[in-house]
């Protein structure tokens, strides 16, 4: 959703606001000012939208079947 709002809002898909973004970008990091940043950006999985709200998802639910888990055993054991 941010994506599809991000390209009405600039005019430009993924791909050309990287190529656009792109020298800006290595101009920054060529600094050395923001070194984890660009290890970062360099390096890291660039997933789509969709798969990291799925990710996020899937974490949340962990955490909520964890805490339910950690409750209800607290329960049973009175």
């Amino acid at each position: 959703m941010a994506e599809r709002r991000a390209e009405r809002a600039t005019g430009m898909d993924e791909k050309r606001w990287q190529a656009a973004l792109g020298p800006y970008l290595e101009r920054t990091f060529a600094t050395g000012c923001f070194p984890a940043l660009a290890t970062v950006v360099r390096d890291a999985a660039h997933l789509d939208a969709d798969h990291t709200f799925r990710i996020g998802l899937d974490f949340l639910l962990d955490g909520i079947e964890a805490r339910i888990s950690e409750v209800l055993g607290g329960v049973s054991d009175m």
